[in-house]
Protein backbone atom coordinates (compact mmCIF):
# COMPACT_ATOMS: atom_id res chain seq x y z
CA UNK A 1 0.00 0.00 0.00
CA UNK A 2 1.39 3.25 -0.84
CA UNK A 3 0.75 7.01 -0.02
CA UNK A 4 -1.51 7.47 -2.55
CA UNK A 5 -3.85 4.09 -1.37
CA UNK A 6 -3.46 5.18 2.29
CA UNK A 7 -4.90 8.34 1.43
CA UNK A 8 -7.85 6.88 -0.35
CA UNK A 9 -8.79 4.07 2.09
CA UNK A 10 -8.47 7.00 4.55
CA UNK A 11 -10.73 8.91 2.56
CA UNK A 12 -13.17 5.94 1.92
CA UNK A 13 -13.83 5.67 5.92
CA UNK A 14 -12.79 2.55 7.82
CA UNK A 15 -15.20 2.89 10.33
CA UNK A 16 -17.80 5.40 9.25
CA UNK A 17 -19.41 6.27 12.55
CA UNK A 18 -20.45 9.75 13.98
CA UNK A 19 -22.87 12.28 12.70
CA UNK A 20 -21.90 11.82 9.13
CA UNK A 21 -21.47 8.35 8.92
CA UNK A 22 -24.68 8.20 6.33
CA UNK A 23 -23.04 10.82 4.01
CA UNK A 24 -22.35 8.44 0.69
CA UNK A 25 -20.47 10.74 -1.14
CA UNK A 26 -17.04 9.57 0.84
CA UNK A 27 -17.36 6.54 -1.58
CA UNK A 28 -17.65 8.46 -4.87
CA UNK A 29 -14.13 8.21 -6.75
CA UNK A 30 -14.50 11.81 -7.61
CA UNK A 31 -14.97 13.24 -4.61
CA UNK A 32 -12.43 10.91 -3.16
CA UNK A 33 -10.20 12.28 -6.30
CA UNK A 34 -10.60 15.88 -5.17
CA UNK A 35 -9.41 14.94 -1.27
CA UNK A 36 -6.40 13.08 -2.58
CA UNK A 37 -5.32 14.62 -5.33
CA UNK A 38 -5.78 12.27 -8.07
CA UNK A 39 -8.24 11.69 -10.80
CA UNK A 40 -11.42 9.59 -10.39
CA UNK A 41 -10.46 6.69 -12.88
CA UNK A 42 -7.50 6.34 -10.68
CA UNK A 43 -9.51 6.14 -7.61
CA UNK A 44 -11.58 3.71 -8.73
CA UNK A 45 -8.68 1.74 -9.95
CA UNK A 46 -7.25 1.75 -6.83
CA UNK A 47 -9.79 0.07 -4.48
CA UNK A 48 -10.37 -2.28 -6.97
CA UNK A 49 -6.97 -3.56 -6.70
CA UNK A 50 -7.90 -3.15 -2.96
CA UNK A 51 -10.58 -5.66 -3.90
CA UNK A 52 -9.05 -7.72 -5.66
CA UNK A 53 -5.80 -8.34 -3.11
CA UNK A 54 -8.31 -8.86 -0.76
CA UNK A 55 -7.71 -5.92 1.50
CA UNK A 56 -11.12 -4.83 0.68
CA UNK A 57 -13.22 -7.91 0.96
CA UNK A 58 -16.36 -6.37 0.12
CA UNK A 59 -18.34 -3.39 0.64
CA UNK A 60 -21.82 -4.01 3.52
CA UNK A 61 -24.11 -2.13 3.92
CA UNK A 62 -26.57 -2.21 7.42
CA UNK A 63 -29.34 -0.43 8.42
CA UNK A 64 -29.07 2.90 11.34
CA UNK A 65 -29.12 1.09 14.33
CA UNK A 66 -31.72 3.37 15.57
CA UNK A 67 -34.01 1.45 13.08
CA UNK A 68 -33.57 -1.52 15.32
CA UNK A 69 -33.74 -0.02 18.65
CA UNK A 70 -30.13 -0.84 19.61
CA UNK A 71 -26.59 1.12 20.03
CA UNK A 72 -23.59 -0.49 20.53
CA UNK A 73 -20.08 0.26 22.78
CA UNK A 74 -16.84 -1.47 22.51
CA UNK A 75 -14.78 -2.36 25.68
CA UNK A 76 -11.06 -3.76 26.02
CA UNK A 77 -10.56 -6.49 28.13
CA UNK A 78 -6.97 -8.01 29.46
CA UNK A 79 -7.05 -12.06 29.65
CA UNK A 80 -4.92 -13.83 31.80
CA UNK A 81 -3.34 -16.23 29.76
CA UNK A 82 -3.08 -15.81 25.79
CA UNK A 83 -3.56 -19.43 25.63
CA UNK A 84 -7.02 -19.53 26.04
CA UNK A 85 -7.44 -16.32 23.92
CA UNK A 86 -9.06 -18.23 21.08
CA UNK A 87 -11.61 -19.99 23.10
CA UNK A 88 -12.47 -17.30 24.82
CA UNK A 89 -13.20 -15.25 21.94
CA UNK A 90 -15.47 -18.10 20.08
CA UNK A 91 -17.38 -17.87 23.61
CA UNK A 92 -18.00 -14.49 23.35
CA UNK A 93 -18.92 -14.62 20.24
CA UNK A 94 -21.97 -16.41 20.85
CA UNK A 95 -23.34 -13.49 23.21
CA UNK A 96 -26.03 -12.05 21.39
CA UNK A 97 -25.68 -8.70 19.53
CA UNK A 98 -21.80 -8.99 19.24
CA UNK A 99 -20.99 -6.91 16.22
CA UNK A 100 -17.08 -7.70 16.26
CA UNK A 101 -14.27 -8.53 18.03
CA UNK A 102 -10.71 -7.18 17.79
CA UNK A 103 -7.75 -9.48 18.52
CA UNK A 104 -5.03 -7.60 19.50
CA UNK A 105 -1.50 -9.01 19.90
CA UNK A 106 -0.76 -10.32 23.55
CA UNK A 107 -3.94 -10.97 25.48
CA UNK A 108 -6.21 -8.57 25.17
CA UNK A 109 -9.24 -8.27 23.13
CA UNK A 110 -11.59 -5.37 22.26
CA UNK A 111 -15.42 -6.96 22.42
CA UNK A 112 -17.68 -4.40 20.29
CA UNK A 113 -21.44 -5.22 20.89
CA UNK A 114 -24.83 -3.73 21.03
CA UNK A 115 -27.58 -2.85 23.67
CA UNK A 116 -31.05 -1.41 24.22
CA UNK A 117 -30.32 0.66 26.92
CA UNK A 118 -27.47 1.29 30.23
CA UNK A 119 -28.82 -1.82 31.89
CA UNK A 120 -28.80 -3.86 29.31
CA UNK A 121 -25.22 -2.51 28.54
CA UNK A 122 -24.79 -3.51 31.96
CA UNK A 123 -26.12 -6.43 31.45
CA UNK A 124 -24.20 -7.65 28.79
CA UNK A 125 -20.93 -5.99 29.73
CA UNK A 126 -20.83 -8.52 33.47
CA UNK A 127 -21.71 -11.73 30.81
CA UNK A 128 -18.61 -10.68 28.46
CA UNK A 129 -16.16 -10.31 32.46
CA UNK A 130 -17.77 -13.39 33.56
CA UNK A 131 -16.31 -15.39 30.28
CA UNK A 132 -13.32 -12.94 30.04
CA UNK A 133 -12.13 -13.06 33.65
CA UNK A 134 -11.90 -9.45 33.51
CA UNK A 135 -13.02 -7.53 36.52
CA UNK A 136 -11.90 -4.06 35.00
CA UNK A 137 -12.71 -4.02 30.96
CA UNK A 138 -12.05 -0.45 29.27
CA UNK A 139 -14.17 1.69 27.29
CA UNK A 140 -13.17 2.03 24.02
CA UNK A 141 -14.77 3.59 21.78
CA UNK A 142 -19.20 3.88 21.22
CA UNK A 143 -20.81 3.33 17.58
CA UNK A 144 -22.16 6.84 17.13
CA UNK A 145 -25.08 7.18 14.45
CA UNK A 146 -26.13 9.44 12.46
CA UNK A 147 -29.08 11.29 13.65
CA UNK A 148 -32.13 9.99 11.63
CA UNK A 149 -35.25 11.77 9.77
CA UNK A 150 -36.98 8.60 9.78
CA UNK A 151 -38.36 6.25 12.56
CA UNK A 152 -39.14 3.77 10.52
CA UNK A 153 -39.18 2.23 6.65
CA UNK A 154 -40.79 0.30 5.02
CA UNK A 155 -40.62 -3.49 3.76
CA UNK A 156 -39.35 -2.85 0.27
CA UNK A 157 -37.19 -0.78 1.81
CA UNK A 158 -35.59 -3.58 4.29
CA UNK A 159 -35.95 -6.29 1.36
CA UNK A 160 -33.70 -3.71 -0.35
CA UNK A 161 -31.34 -3.73 2.67
CA UNK A 162 -31.16 -7.06 2.40
CA UNK A 163 -30.67 -7.21 -1.40
CA UNK A 164 -27.74 -5.18 -0.94
CA UNK A 165 -26.39 -6.37 2.42
CA UNK A 166 -23.03 -7.93 1.54
CA UNK A 167 -22.52 -6.20 -1.75
CA UNK A 168 -23.44 -2.81 -1.08
CA UNK A 169 -22.56 -1.68 -4.56
CA UNK A 170 -24.82 -4.46 -6.67
CA UNK A 171 -26.28 -2.70 -9.43
CA UNK A 172 -30.68 -1.10 -8.56
CA UNK A 173 -31.12 -2.90 -11.92
CA UNK A 174 -29.90 -6.18 -10.39
CA UNK A 175 -31.53 -5.73 -7.09
CA UNK A 176 -35.45 -4.47 -8.83
CA UNK A 177 -35.49 -7.64 -11.06
CA UNK A 178 -34.40 -9.81 -7.99
CA UNK A 179 -37.39 -8.00 -5.82
CA UNK A 180 -39.56 -7.86 -8.68
CA UNK A 181 -39.94 -4.13 -8.43
CA UNK A 182 -39.27 -1.95 -11.03
CA UNK A 183 -36.14 -0.22 -11.20
CA UNK A 184 -37.24 3.46 -10.26
CA UNK A 185 -38.93 2.26 -7.17
CA UNK A 186 -35.74 0.48 -5.93
CA UNK A 187 -33.60 3.71 -7.28
CA UNK A 188 -36.10 6.26 -5.50
CA UNK A 189 -36.09 4.00 -2.17
CA UNK A 190 -32.72 3.41 -1.66
CA UNK A 191 -31.65 7.75 -2.28
CA UNK A 192 -34.53 8.65 0.52
CA UNK A 193 -32.62 5.91 2.77
CA UNK A 194 -29.55 7.50 1.81
CA UNK A 195 -31.36 11.30 2.86
CA UNK A 196 -32.71 10.01 5.61
CA UNK A 197 -29.51 8.54 7.51
CA UNK A 198 -31.54 5.27 7.24
CA UNK A 199 -28.45 2.89 5.91
CA UNK A 200 -24.46 2.65 6.57
CA UNK A 201 -21.90 1.27 3.76
CA UNK A 202 -18.39 0.57 4.93
CA UNK A 203 -15.36 -1.51 3.80
CA UNK A 204 -15.01 -4.75 5.92
CA UNK A 205 -10.96 -5.59 5.72
CA UNK A 206 -8.38 -7.79 5.77
CA UNK A 207 -5.32 -6.14 6.80
CA UNK A 208 -3.07 -9.24 7.38
CA UNK A 209 -3.08 -9.58 3.37
CA UNK A 210 -0.73 -6.34 2.93
CA UNK A 211 2.79 -7.00 3.55
CA UNK A 212 4.54 -4.70 5.36
CA UNK A 213 1.80 -2.91 6.85
CA UNK A 214 1.34 -3.27 10.26
CA UNK A 215 -2.26 -1.54 11.85
CA UNK A 216 -2.42 -0.37 15.34
CA UNK A 217 -3.72 1.73 18.05
CA UNK A 218 -2.58 4.48 19.91
CA UNK A 219 -4.98 4.81 23.60
CA UNK A 220 -3.90 8.03 24.46
CA UNK A 221 -5.01 9.37 27.87
CA UNK A 222 -4.85 13.22 27.95
CA UNK A 223 -5.07 15.73 30.98
CA UNK A 224 -8.73 16.85 31.09
CA UNK A 225 -8.23 20.48 31.08
CA UNK A 226 -5.99 19.85 28.09
CA UNK A 227 -8.03 17.31 26.29
CA UNK A 228 -8.48 19.24 23.38
CA UNK A 229 -5.03 20.57 22.73
CA UNK A 230 -2.93 17.51 23.10
CA UNK A 231 -5.95 15.68 20.58
CA UNK A 232 -4.23 18.52 18.08
CA UNK A 233 -1.53 17.79 18.27
CA UNK A 234 -1.66 14.07 18.53
CA UNK A 235 -3.27 14.80 14.72
CA UNK A 236 -0.63 16.77 13.50
CA UNK A 237 1.95 14.52 14.51
CA UNK A 238 0.59 11.27 13.23
CA UNK A 239 -1.61 13.03 10.25
CA UNK A 240 0.12 11.15 7.58
CA UNK A 241 -0.08 7.59 9.10
CA UNK A 242 -3.41 8.00 10.92
CA UNK A 243 -6.72 6.35 9.20
CA UNK A 244 -9.16 7.04 12.57
CA UNK A 245 -10.07 9.26 14.84
CA UNK A 246 -12.20 8.63 18.23
CA UNK A 247 -12.92 10.26 20.69
CA UNK A 248 -15.85 8.95 22.39
CA UNK A 249 -14.57 7.47 24.81
CA UNK A 250 -14.78 9.75 28.16
CA UNK A 251 -11.28 9.15 29.69
CA UNK A 252 -9.36 8.20 26.36
CA UNK A 253 -8.60 8.83 22.84
CA UNK A 254 -7.94 6.31 20.09
CA UNK A 255 -5.83 6.84 17.55
CA UNK A 256 -5.71 4.11 14.24
CA UNK A 257 -2.37 4.22 12.19
CA UNK A 258 -0.47 1.91 9.69
CA UNK A 259 3.29 1.34 9.95
CA UNK A 260 5.71 -0.67 7.87
CA UNK A 261 7.81 -2.10 11.22
CA UNK A 262 7.46 -2.73 14.51
CA UNK A 263 10.35 -0.02 15.21
CA UNK A 264 8.07 2.56 13.87
CA UNK A 265 5.31 1.18 16.34
CA UNK A 266 7.37 1.99 19.28
CA UNK A 267 9.00 5.44 17.87
CA UNK A 268 5.27 6.71 17.59
CA UNK A 269 4.19 5.33 21.22
CA UNK A 270 7.14 7.08 22.52
CA UNK A 271 6.31 9.83 20.61
CA UNK A 272 3.09 10.60 21.96
CA UNK A 273 4.59 10.26 25.54
CA UNK A 274 6.33 13.19 24.87
CA UNK A 275 3.51 15.34 23.58
CA UNK A 276 2.47 17.86 26.85
CA UNK A 277 -0.14 17.28 28.39
CA UNK A 278 -0.34 13.78 27.37
CA UNK A 279 -0.62 11.55 30.95
CA UNK A 280 -0.27 7.96 29.54
CA UNK A 281 -0.31 6.03 26.13
CA UNK A 282 -1.08 2.67 25.28
CA UNK A 283 -0.35 0.36 22.18
CA UNK A 284 -2.69 -2.15 20.70
CA UNK A 285 -0.91 -3.96 17.48
CA UNK A 286 -3.77 -5.59 15.94
CA UNK A 287 -3.78 -9.45 14.15
CA UNK A 288 -7.58 -9.21 13.26
CA UNK A 289 -10.65 -8.47 13.31
CA UNK A 290 -13.67 -10.74 13.49
CA UNK A 291 -16.97 -10.24 12.39
CA UNK A 292 -20.20 -11.23 13.54
CA UNK A 293 -23.26 -10.22 11.76
CA UNK A 294 -25.53 -12.50 11.81
CA UNK A 295 -27.91 -10.59 14.57
CA UNK A 296 -28.54 -8.08 11.59
CA UNK A 297 -29.61 -10.21 9.06
CA UNK A 298 -31.72 -11.52 11.62
CA UNK A 299 -32.81 -8.36 13.14
CA UNK A 300 -33.39 -7.11 9.08
CA UNK A 301 -35.84 -10.90 8.59
CA UNK A 302 -37.85 -10.01 11.10
CA UNK A 303 -38.32 -6.38 9.91
CA UNK A 304 -39.53 -7.68 6.64
CA UNK A 305 -42.07 -9.90 7.75
CA UNK A 306 -43.26 -7.22 10.21
CA UNK A 307 -43.45 -4.38 7.48
CA UNK A 308 -45.19 -7.12 4.94
CA UNK A 309 -48.30 -5.09 5.36
CA UNK A 310 -47.41 -1.75 5.50
CA UNK A 311 -47.68 0.85 2.93
CA UNK A 312 -44.63 1.04 0.47
CA UNK A 313 -43.47 4.66 2.10
CA UNK A 314 -40.99 6.08 4.74
CA UNK A 315 -42.94 6.81 7.93
CA UNK A 316 -41.45 10.60 9.02
CA UNK A 317 -41.31 12.06 12.45
CA UNK A 318 -42.94 14.83 11.84
CA UNK A 319 -44.92 16.30 9.25
CA UNK A 320 -43.09 17.93 6.30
Amino acid sequence: MDELDFKIFKSVGYRPFGRTAGDLSRLNPWVIARKVGADGNTVKSRVSKMKKSGFIMYFQIYPNYQLLGVTGSAYLFQLDDVLEKNEIIDKCSLVDGVVQIHNFIGPTICIDFTHQDSRDERRRLDLFCKLTRCDSPEKFYERVMPQMDVESIAGADWQIIKALRYDAFKPLSKVAKELGLTLKTVHNRFEKMVRNNAIIIAPVLNPAVIVDTITYSLLIYPSPDKREEVMEKAMKQFSNTCFLVDSSSQGNCMLCLAARTLAETEDSLIKARKIEGMMNVKMLVLKEIREYTQWIDSAIERKIAETAKQEPSLQKVAAT
